[in-house]
């Protein structure tokens, strides 16, 4: 009777890891706060996204990538943030490439600890115009953990 138990425990714990597993799969999350954040004349249909290359992980930078060309069916390039701010040669006409995601950081300090941590976020950049949208405000230590959702955001609203 004892060992029944512990493994129909061990069963439900396993089924419930499981559940929590795909409850928690961060392909398919999306943020709720996208009126904050994505300008209301984006429409990804009608323009060329540009997409700020991450320097700082050559493997965060590629998985970027690769999920851009999973899942995105609009136009996209990822490009460095100085060809974002240039508007210049290839990249000039604003109304091919109106709009860009650009990468935010975020540090805070704790000094009783000494303790940093870091977090990647988004936002828009409108070129055209000249605005900075706010961030999404979800950072996290890994930009891909943020920009997954960030796009997932952007298919569902443009579904």
């Amino acid at each position: 009777m004892h060992q029944t138990l512990k493994n129909l425990y061990s069963g439900f714990a396993i089924l419930l890891f499981l559940f929590l597993a795909i409850a928690s799969n961060p392909s398919k999350k999306t943020f709720s706060n996208d009126e904050k954040w994505i300008p209301k004349d984006f429409d990804p249909a009608k323009t060329t996204l540009l997409i700020q290359k991450f320097r700082s992980s050559e493997k965060q930078q590629t998985k970027m990538e690769g999920y851009m060309e999973e899942k995105y069916p609009y136009k996209y390039e990822f490009v460095e943030m100085e060809t974002i701010i240039d508007r210049e040669g290839k990249y000039a006409n604003t109304d091919i490439y109106h709009f860009a995601l650009r990468i935010t950081s975020h540090t805070t300090s704790y000094t009783n600890s000494n303790m940093v941590t870091s977090g990647f976020d988004f936002y828009f950049y409108d070129r055209a115009n000249d605005i900075k949208y706010p961030a999404t405000n979800k950072a996290s230590s890994y930009i891909f953990t943020t920009f997954q959702p960030v796009i997932n955001t952007i298919l569902k609203k443009y579904e």
